[in-house]
Formats: structure tokens, sequence, C-alpha cells
């Protein structure tokens, strides 16, 4: 397959997941306003932030329409500019979305906390009313931020950087590089000819896994505690996804040329899938939580028998006036 295949693998990917996740995010939203389960609680406020993270989330994923590739040992996360702006301010935009990209499996694992909580220590739910539900949404905030800002400060381009992404600009992809920005994840340094791990460099990705790690140990954790109380599969279902969404792809990413694999335009599997998961996530609540499912399923019989009452009548008067004029 050409490298410029994942061009249009991307932006379709990139359709469909904005697409999925405006409908899906806005019914939870929906179904959260004119269903207020009280059995939810606190969860109920877990759900609307998620909603609304995923929905800016997917916004600037569309708006960047990102690529990551990997070459030279470097992550290359690039956008391709949709207006004229500096490097500065490129790069900023990037590093926000490398730090949605966190804020996304940061609030996940702070989802089955709750869902542990709720399973198995009750009791333990009173952390996440009032101000310590403020406190879950501000940590996972912080997390964020200091991923976006490790991005920023400790992957400058370099000299070898600038050289390897023009080259794949050009080679694989065809682009313009005045309307390319990146943040380019590099592990090595050349001097003298020999290569030395970048301190600098590695202090981000460590940074980086920490997080990662931490995030699904949480969820990995607080699932088979949650599975083994209740017996539910639905929890499995929600373990799956963001694993092979989420985690498993981005662990590829940084692993990878860490061990000199460069995969090249295939490091764009990850960007495809990132693309759909705020759209899958939500969808797997709706239908997994009894009140919604229901109060959907009504909504759309109700829609349903409506449209056939007006097609029923629309035929009915047109018989009749067929009849009359005859």
């Amino acid at each position: 397959m050409s490298d410029r295949h994942w061009l249009e693998i991307t932006t379709y990917s990139d359709h469909v997941g904005f697409t999925i996740s405006t409908i899906a995010n806005f019914t939870l939203l929906f179904l959260l306003a004119v269903r207020p389960t009280k059995a939810l609680g606190s969860y109920r406020y877990l759900m609307l932030s998620f909603c609304v993270f995923s929905l800016f989330y997917t916004s600037i994923e569309t708006f960047l329409r990102p690529l990551i590739h990997i070459y030279d040992n470097t992550i290359f996360v690039i956008q391709r500019k949709r207006f004229d702006y500096s490097e500065t301010t490129a790069r900023a935009i990037s590093s926000t979305y490398c730090g949605c990209y966190a804020m996304s499996f940061t609030l996940f694992a702070v989802h089955f906390v709750y869902r542990y909580y709720a399973a198995c220590k009750p009791d333990n739910l009173r952390y996440f009313q009032g101000f310590y539900f403020v406190s879950w949404v501000l940590g996972a905030m912080l997390v964020a931020g200091s991923w976006g800002f490790a991005a920023f400060i400790l992957y400058p381009e370099t000299e070898r950087t600038k050289t390897a992404l023009l080259h794949v600009i050009k080679t694989s992809y065809d682009l313009d590089p005045y309307w390319i920005g990146n943040v380019p994840y590099s592990y090595w340094r050349t001097e003298n000819g020999v290569e030395y791990l970048n301190p600098r460099n590695v202090i981000g990705i460590l940074q980086h896994g920490v997080i990662m790690t931490v995030s699904f140990g949480t969820v990995f954790y607080c699932g088979y505690q949650t599975h083994k109380t209740i017996q539910a599969t639905s929890f499995l279902s929600q373990t799956i996804i963001p694993t092979f969404l989420m985690y498993l792809p981005t662990t590829m990413l940084f692993v990878t040329p860490f061990v000199g694999l460069n995969i090249g335009c295939y490091g764009n599997i990850t960007t495809a899938t990132v693309h759909l998961y705020p759209g899958i996530d939500p969808l797997v609540l709706i239908f997994l939580i009894k009140d919604f499912r229901r109060t959907l399923m009504k909504s759309l019989c109700f829609w349903s028998a409506a449209k056939r009452r007006i097609d029923t009548s629309t035929t009915l008067k047109s018989y009749q006036l067929s009849v009359s004029k005859a």
C-alpha cells in the first residue's frame, strides 16, 4: 500500500469518527437531560464531562487532520494546517491535541474508579460528591495539561528532525512543508557520528509512559474487581474497547522507534483508531444503561409510528383526491 493512501484512510476515519461522535455524544447528552436517573448519582456528571470533552476532542482532530509517521527513530505527530499561522501556534495546537489524547484515557480511568466504588465499595462514592468531584475533573485536566506541556517543551525540532520531516512529507505524502506543523518525538541525538539517547526527550517519554501505565492499570484493576463482584460482561467489553483503540496502538507507537523499528506510515493505524474512539464509547454507554436504552428505543419507535401515520394519511388523501376527480 502506498503511503499516500493513508491520507484518504485518515480523512475517511476522521469523517466517520466525527459523525459518530457528534451523534452519539449529543444523543447521550439528550438522554442525560430528559432521563436524569437518580441511580446514576455523580456518574451522570462524569458522563456529562466526558461528552463535552469528546465533542471538543473530535473537533480538534477534525481541525488538525493529524498524521502519525515513524521515521529515523522519531514519531512525527503531523498536522495539516487549514490556515496560515506561525510555527509556534501550530506547535501549541499540536500539543493541545496530544494533551486531549491523554485526557481521554485519564477520564476513562476515572469512570472505572467510580464503577469500582459503586459495585465494591459504595461508601467511597462520597469521594465523587461536591468538591471531590471537581477535584477528579481538575486532576484529569492537570494530567492532560502536563502531557501537552511536555509535548510542547521537551520535543523541540532539531536539524535532524527537520531534515527527516521534509523527507517524510515529500516522499510519503507529497505535502507542502509550509502547511505542516509537527511535534517530533525523537529518542536519539547524534554527536560526532555516534547516537546517544536524548535525556530531555526520554524524560518526556517516561512521563507519558507513567500516565499511560497508571491509567491502564487503573482500568484493568477496577474493571477486573468490578467484574468479579457483579459478574457483568459489560465491564469486559468496556475494557476491551479502549485497550484496542487507545492503549495498544499508543504503546506500539512509543516502543517501535525505541527498538529501531521504523514502521513509517503504519503509525497512522493509531490515528484511525483514535478517530473512532470518542464516538464508540458513548454508544456503548447508551446501550448498556437500561433506562437510556429504553428511552432511546421508545423515541425511535414513536418517530417510526408517527412517520407511518403521516405516510398513511398522505396516501389516503391522495386516494380520496383521485376518486373525487374520477
